[in-house]
């Protein structure tokens, strides 16, 4: 096991500049989960990490060493791919044990660990089948296993759920969380679902455009984000922003049913206009109002109502109601704003 440090890294592919001075300290045995939009450099800081990628500038220290130069089989760490890449002519027993083979590792103690992987992964009854036998979970467990036998200091995942249908994933989020308490290795999770992320992570960080935007606990970027894209990212169905204006310390949120809302003396006197974050489940539908049923999503005890405002806003809300609004029949909403969020138009930041 060992800590992780990204120091000043940087990552240019000609003039392109893809990652911007990443500073990160992931501690030994956390499960960190890197996440973020298509296109936000996730996948490519992973890569540094390994070493599949250069370090254009700045350091990576995994534990005491310093491997931004060191070749990826020298770095400790072993790589779980959104594919599987196993090889399809081997038994699950050989494709486990295939890179020990290749070091040179002597049998009984490839057994041993190939064994003890299977175990750990519940492979046992699939051994001596062949890939294309097994459904895709049993073959992402049987990739996992490949890297477990290398005992690395540090796992790295690199959207390894993508291939997987809606109730396997729920399975092998599962599966990977019960890996890392059993193993207790430090563990680094690349994926675009924040869903995943909440899930699994003891420490989030929120990528956009190859800058890090916020790093902490899964709740502590839901209760707590410093800026509209954290917001807008952590939290399904997504919070709602809505236009505010303050006036005599009072805010007024043009489609709420509420008039004018208390706020702190720092918010009032920061801006005449901000932007207010509120949950789904922090607002109510009412009867009377200029705002249009889009769309209703039921999914059983709860069901979200999506509204389009006047000016244009979209509002998700959600209700647990068993009628609902009909699809283009007018509604109002009134909110509980004890747990607004306030931002600021021009920088989009938090404003507290």
């Amino acid at each position: 096991m060992a800590s992780l440090k990204i120091s000043k890294a940087t990552k240019k592919y000609d003039k392109l500049q893809v990652i911007h001075g990443i500073d990160l300290e992931i501690e030994d045995g956390d499960f960190c989960v890197f996440v973020g939009p298509s296109g936000c450099g996730k996948s490519t800081l992973l890569r540094m990490i390994s070493g599949l990628e250069e370090v254009t500038t700045g350091e990576i220290h995994i534990g005491d060493k310093d491997v931004t130069k060191m070749h990826p089989a020298d770095r400790g760490i072993a790589m779980v791919f959104q594919s599987y890449a196993l090889y399809p002519h081997m038994t699950v027993r050989e494709n486990m044990g295939f890179g020990l083979k290749m070091t040179k590792v002597p049998t009984d103690e490839i057994n041993k660990k190939v064994n003890d992987a299977a175990s750990i992964l519940h492979l046992e009854d699939y051994m001596d089948r062949k890939p294309k036998t097994l459904s895709g979970g049993q073959r992402q467990r049987v990739a996992i296993g490949r890297s477990i036998v290398r005992g690395p200091e540090v796992f790295l995942f690199d959207e390894p759920l993508s291939n997987l249908d809606a109730e396997l994933r729920v399975e092998m989020r599962v599966e990977i969380s019960r890996l890392h308490r059993e193993l207790g290795t430090t563990i680094i999770y690349v994926t675009h679902d924040q869903v995943e992320a909440m899930t699994l992570a003891d420490k989030i960080v929120v990528l956009k455009e190859g800058l890090i935007q916020q790093v902490g606990k899964p709740l502590e970027l839901y209760e707590d984000p410093q800026n509209i894209f954290v917001a807008g990212f952590i939290g399904s169905p997504t919070i709602n922003f809505l236009k505010g204006n303050i006036v005599d310390s009072k805010l007024t949120i043009p489609n709420l049913k509420s008039s004018k809302i208390k706020v702190s003396k720092a918010v009032a006197s920061s801006k005449s206009e901000l932007i207010v974050g509120l949950r789904p489940q922090q607002l109510k539908l009412t009867k009377s109002g200029d705002l249009e049923v889009e769309f209703t999503e039921a999914l059983g005890d709860i069901s979200y109502v999506y509204l389009k405002t006047l000016s244009g806003e979209r509002v998700v809300v959600e209700s647990r109601e068993e009628k609902l609004p009909l699809t283009g029949s007018k509604v109002g909403i009134a909110a509980n704003t004890t747990s607004a969020l306030f931002f600021d138009p021009k920088t989009e930041l938090r404003v507290k």
